[in-house]
């Protein structure tokens, strides 16, 4: 796989998933059931992958900052606190976000805004990106620790999911304020980072090193206590603490950090990477965004120095280049890589596929040739 691999891949998942200006669709090729817009998840991935893409020398530059300047599509008018908060679906005006709000989904949109704030230094996106994390922050539980999945989960009739405490909010809010403590020099986003990876902890399979998917919230007569540990595995989730780890050591020194980081590494690789028995070519079985951000950790680590990361890169650029052989008439890729089409579902035809793909793509080319 070479640059100009990259950049087409880029360019087409462009291409083919913007409606006009900030406004990115969720599902190509289009159907007449689809939505109008795509949900939030799916508008900060493709940022994300933006990112990805300067860094690597990739001139996306103006569409990069024309779709951040896009998020207060998704964003609530002014709390009277004086935070924002943004929700899962695109509004027709600044500041019309509607639909749930996710407090996942607001810790990735801020830590999307220190990312433009390192690209332009433009104060506006620092300012912003603090005003979230301080909204984030408000949900946190300080009777067991961690954050719910979205706002329903404050309230005693939640459903389960709403009242699980996901690894993948907690783990990037570490992430978020210990860049933030960076930053401003402010005590307190250290204290955050810290009390959030902790509570990450709880989630770490002692003996694998691997990050499970969150704990349970339960509720008796009014009262909340731990349920279980859910032990659903995904890439991003151990990914996810590869780079708070990572953003822990960068302040500290600590090599428990640093070596948290790689042993969790190893883990993710001996769970994830597997043999497609027909292609016989290894790649990353799991949702695709999800393995994006694992690549984040994996290049991350290769960067402070660690050897064996570039080899994990290797195995996923290798998958994609496999699958170019297979790419569509728009130029797009399957989500399963080496696996081909699926031929049920929209896993093809999902924003956050495309982007995830793009992404991994990005930073594999960049780490290994």
């Amino acid at each position: 796989m070479n640059k100009l691999d990259v950049q087409q891949l880029i360019d087409k998942t462009l291409k083919n998933f913007c409606i006009n200006g900030s406004c990115l669709r969720e599902f190509f090729p289009p159907k007449d059931s689809d939505r109008g817009s795509c949900f939030l998840w799916s508008y900060f991935a493709t940022t994300g992958m933006l990112y990805y893409a300067i860094k690597a020398g990739y001139p996306v530059e103006e569409i990069y900052k024309e779709l951040v300047d896009g998020f207060v599509y998704y964003r609530s008018g002014k709390l009277e606190s004086g935070l924002v908060k943004y929700h899962s679906e695109r509004g027709e005006m600044i500041d019309g976000g509607n639909g749930p709000c996710f407090f996942d989904d607001n810790i990735w949109t801020a830590r999307n805004y220190l990312f433009a704030y390192e690209i332009f230094k433009d104060e506006r996106y620092l300012h912003e990106a603090l005003n979230v994390t301080e909204y984030v922050c408000t949900g946190w539980s300080d009777a067991l620790g961690g954050l719910v999945w979205n706002e329903n989960g404050l309230f005693d009739n939640a459903t389960t999911q709403e009242l699980e405490r996901g690894l993948s909010a907690n783990a990037c809010a570490s992430i978020v304020n210990s860049i933030l403590y960076r930053l401003t020099g402010k005590d307190k986003y250290l204290m955050w980072a810290k009390r959030f990876y902790e509570f990450c902890k709880k989630m770490q399979d002692c003996e694998t090193k691997i990050y499970y998917n969150g704990i349970h919230t339960c509720i008796q007569n009014g009262q909340r206590s731990d349920g279980e540990v859910n032990k659903d595995l995904y890439s991003y989730n151990t990914g996810s603490m590869i780079l708070a780890d990572l953003e822990l050591y960068k302040i500290t020194a600590d090599e428990v950090y640093l070596e948290d980081a790689k042993m969790s590494s190893e883990a993710a690789y001996r769970v994830f990477i597997q043999k497609d028995e027909i292609s016989g070519m290894l790649y990353a079985k799991d949702f695709v965004w999800f393995t994006a951000i694992l690549a984040e950790g994996w290049q991350e680590l290769s960067s402070v120095g660690s050897i064996r990361e570039k080899k994990f890169l290797e195995v996923l650029g290798k998958s994609i280049e496999y699958s170019l052989q297979h790419k569509s008439e728009a130029g797009l890729l399957p989500h399963d890589l080496v696996c081909g089409w699926r031929t049920e579902g929209d896993y093809d035809r999902m924003l956050l596929s495309n982007s995830g793909i793009a992404e991994i793509a990005v930073i594999a080319c960049a780490g290994y040739l």
